[in-house]
């Protein structure tokens, strides 16, 4: 991982002495920005009601510009979990990476995002009310340790590649094995999006793959897609392999208000001598209907109702009812 590093150090610094020369003064300059993610829901499953306020997700980083190419971010994320069947705020850091934004190419290195989820989010723009599909399934981790460099080939072709430590961003101990990443992301027509992605990770026999394709359509008042998804040997266990589909879709009824939903199905399959699919527990069909309305800039109400139908016979429906909140500063 240190050559990855390195590699990307000396690029930083090529950069650097470039920037000096330009007659156009620049001066570094950075900015505070955050995001909060907070609802209040309420879960009904086998006659059974539980009413739950939370904090998923509340963001505060800082962007540094050393010059108009060198970059850096570092940002902590602050959530709610249960921990010992209490409900707690726990936060960890996020993101601590040094960037290098040249328009065409982009090297960023460190603690970094997941360009797939990123993507993901960008085609189904509700994530304050569902994770994507990949995260939420977790095929993905949206955030880990590592190396990405993006290269827009032309206006209608985006080529990403990144070496991570395959881990997530809550466990950065290094190790030998990393996870090499592809991501090709085509655009034929303005706003029609095709999207294809692909992972390795571990060594063979029990080596973790992950593909997944997107279509998406992404217009000013209308938007839709679907993608397939699927891994084998999850967390590098042969045999555990799921895949699963999701079908999303918005419409803008108003200047500040739209509604939209989305239908997502995961399946795993029965590992060889056993008799049930290894992640019985969590496969089934899950969808989101609601609405969005923006009061403000940047600011963001959402009513809905997610419900869950468990692929286990002997799991009972559960439904959520939701208003969620999103503010971006």
């Amino acid at each position: 991982m240190s050559k990855y590093l390195f590699i990307l150090a000396v690029s930083a610094s090529l950069a650097l002495s470039a920037s000096a020369q330009d007659p156009e003064e620049f001066k570094p300059s950075g900015k505070v920005f955050g995001l909060l993610f907070a609802d209040y829901h309420n879960t009904f499953s086998d006659g059974k009601s539980l009413p739950v306020f939370q904090v998923t997700r509340s963001y505060l980083g800082y962007d540094y510009s050393f010059s108009k190419t060198v970059s850096s971010r570092v940002m902590f994320d602050g959530f709610t979990q249960v921990i010992n069947g209490k409900m707690m705020i726990t936060g960890y850091l996020r993101n601590a990476y040094l960037q290098y934004d040249k328009g065409k190419l982009l090297i960023r290195g460190g603690l970094i995002g997941s360009e797939q989820l990123s993507n993901a989010e960008r085609f189904f723009n509700y994530r304050y009310i569902a994770k994507p599909t990949m995260d939420y399934a977790q095929m993905v981790f949206p955030v880990d340790l590592g190396l990405m460099a993006r290269y827009r080939a032309a206006d209608f072709l985006t080529i990403d590649m990144s070496v991570v430590n395959g881990k997530g961003f809550r466990e950065i101990t290094p190790d030998t094995t990393l996870k090499v990443v592809t991501g090709v992301t085509l655009v034929p027509l303005k706003n029609l999006n095709f999207r294809i992605y692909y992972d390795l990770m571990g060594p063979a026999g029990g080596r973790q793959s992950t593909f997944s394709l997107t279509g998406a359509y992404t217009g000013k008042t209308v938007s839709f897609g679907a993608e397939y998804l699927a891994q084998t040997n999850h967390l590098m266990n042969a045999g555990e392999d799921y895949s699963g589909i999701s079908i999303f879709s918005a419409v803008q009824l108003a200047e500040k208000f739209s509604a939209f939903a989305r239908y997502d199905n995961i399946v795993s399959v029965t590992p060889e001598g056993e008799t049930e699919p290894w992640n019985l527990s969590n496969d089934g069909t899950r969808f989101c209907i609601g609405f969005d309305y923006s009061p403000a800039k940047n600011v963001r109400i959402s009513p809905n109702f997610i419900g869950l139908i468990p692929e286990d016979d002997e799991a009972a429906f559960v439904g959520s009812v939701g208003l969620n909140v999103e503010a971006r500063f």
